[in-house]
């Protein structure tokens, strides 16, 4: 597959910017570019530059992120062949970045619903720090339960509400950096484990590295979910106030990971076609891989992103004087 067919320039068919690695580049082209060394012309690898709807607006300064993750979901078999034969470029790289970053942004919103917030019941006897008032700074009471309480009242029911912005804001800020590094790790040790899954005569092609990175359209969906977990906090406080009527808490959570379990599954059932257009020789080791070893890397960095962030924001807030 040619990377690039020599024909006379025009402000229409002329490379702009290196394939590879992005750097601009003026004609006429040289055999190689200058930066990288990627060859223009006579590449004679099976596997070609990345000539896809984003890779051809990205070498023009052309947006085209939503065109390509529709180009990604309703992909068939031959394009998904063809995809798998083309080399990571500078446009999948920063088309994975761009879906990592909204990933990222999700993780942070979800955490920022698990943190920074507090509900206590009347009676400080029940409290772990023996009192219904907040010890640390910058606590805000933002909704409370209608008073004067009833007779009948349970002395565990909560009947205040509290929040930390300045919990909020480290949280979002630590999540979304730890979000982004996992999900980074997440996408190096799969195309670790699917290079290492093809065969030796395979291995230098570089094959699928630029499908790997495209395959983050599927995170759409999943920022989607994330948003509708960004508004739980209307619950909370709507629960508490005793509103009319306020989304309920479980609807929010029950959209969000029905939404999540589509594109996680679909994002799986994805990789695992994509393993079925390998060569027959080393067909069964990449679609086991992506069977079984893409899901067990997602849920152990998973594991400890979702385990590990509280964890140290737990140990932070207070030594910080921020706790309730």
């Amino acid at each position: 597959m040619a990377a690039v067919k020599k024909t006379t320039p025009t402000a229409s068919s002329t490379l702009q910017r290196c394939p590879a690695c992005g750097q601009r580049l003026a004609p006429p082209l040289p055999p190689k570019c200058a930066y990288c060394e990627f060859p223009f012309f006579d590449d004679r690898r099976v596997t070609g530059s990345d000539i896809t709807p984003y890779a051809r607006g990205f070498a023009r300064g052309k947006p085209g992120w939503r065109r390509m993750s529709e180009w990604v979901w309703f992909s068939g078999r031959e394009r998904l062949k063809h995809m798998a034969l083309m080399r990571a470029s500078a446009a999948s790289r920063r088309f994975a970045h761009l879906n990592i970053v909204l990933l990222a942004v999700g993780l942070a919103l979800f955490e920022a619903t698990r943190t920074g917030w507090r509900w206590v019941t009347n009676s400080p006897g029940l409290e772990p720090t023996n009192s219904t008032d907040p010890a640390g700074a910058g606590w805000l009471h933002v909704a409370a339960a209608p008073r004067p309480l009833p007779p009948n009242h349970s002395a565990e029911a909560y009947v205040d509400l509290w929040w930390n912005p300045v919990q909020t804001i480290g949280t979002v800020l630590i999540a979304f950096v730890l979000g982004f590094l996992a999900i980074w790790l997440v996408l190096l040790l799969i195309h670790e484990g699917v290079t290492r899954a093809h065969k030796p005569p395979y291995r230098a092609e570089q094959r699928m590295t630029a499908a790997l990175h495209y395959s983050t359209a599927w995170g759409l969906p999943l920022f989607v979910a994330a948003l509708l977990i960004g508004l739980r906090p209307v619950s909370f406080i709507g629960g508490m106030s005793r509103w009319a009527w306020y989304p309920p808490d479980l609807g929010f959570i029950l959209s969000a990971a029905m939404i999540a379990a589509f594109a996680v599954i679909m994002w799986w059932f994805w990789f695992i076609r994509l393993g079925t257009t390998a060569p027959a020789r080393t067909r069964g080791p990449i679609v086991l891989f992506f069977t079984l070893g893409g899901p067990l890397i997602v849920i152990a960095v998973g594991a400890s992103w979702w385990f590990g962030v509280p964890e140290l924001l737990g140990r932070l807030f207070p030594a910080l004087e921020l706790n309730f």
